[in-house]
């Protein structure tokens, strides 16, 4: 058998607070850990604006991709039709032939000028945010900081990024501001599809018309 030695008062004294002392430090970290997982934007929420930011990015590009679609097409076909009209001018006139013609120039022109509206860079305004009773504007949107000094910037967007809320605010009216240029690109994309094929169709069926009956 053997016999364990037995501690003294003091011995038992000291164990007692290292076992309180390995306590609270576990506390305490449990305490900070908390508040580090407190602070900040959710892995969701970030996940959740990446993929929104991302979204309206490829859109862009895809309606900026159309436009320039249309533009290139109709462009090439006014630098064809008008150099073949003008040696039969004669014969385009006598077989009424320059009714479709103006039509088709004209539904060639338009279609450009609304694809030149799409490709111009828009007009960003109201960028910003009413916050008690005074109005702030988005430190992320480049119209804005564009007008700033560069310690300008640094302090206030020191000033938005260490308020969670403010941060927030601006980030929802920018996407906000982005979503509406984005509708309102889509909107005249489809406003140049439809009068590209309308014009089309009216102009070639007009021709066929007045080749059979003349």
């Amino acid at each position: 058998m053997s016999i364990e030695p037995e501690q003294n008062p003091q011995q038992k004294l000291d164990v007692q607070k290292d076992i309180s002392v390995k306590k609270s430090g576990k506390k305490k970290k449990k305490k900070s850990s908390k508040k580090k997982g407190g602070e900040g934007f959710s892995k969701n929420t970030i996940s959740v604006l990446r993929t929104k930011l991302r979204n309206n990015i490829e859109l862009t590009t895809l309606a900026d991709g159309k436009a320039n679609v249309l533009l290139s097409l109709n462009a090439l076909m006014l630098t064809f039709i008008l150099p073949f009209m003008i040696p039969y001018m004669d014969q385009i006139k006598e077989e009424y032939l320059f009714i479709p013609l103006v039509i088709l120039i004209s539904t060639c022109l338009a279609t450009v000028c609304i694809s030149v509206i799409v490709l111009r860079p828009g007009k960003f305004g109201g960028q910003g945010v009413q916050i008690q009773d005074r109005s702030q504007v988005s430190p992320f949107f480049f119209g804005n900081f564009g007008l700033m000094s560069k310690g300008e910037y640094l302090n206030y967007s020191n000033e938005v990024l260490n308020d969670d809320k403010l941060v927030n605010k601006f980030l929802s009216n920018d996407f906000y501001h982005i979503g509406m240029r984005l509708a309102e690109k889509m909107k005249l994309i489809r406003i140049a599809f439809n009068v590209f094929i309308v014009g089309l169709i009216v102009s070639t069926v007009l021709t066929l018309l007045l080749i059979f009956i003349m």
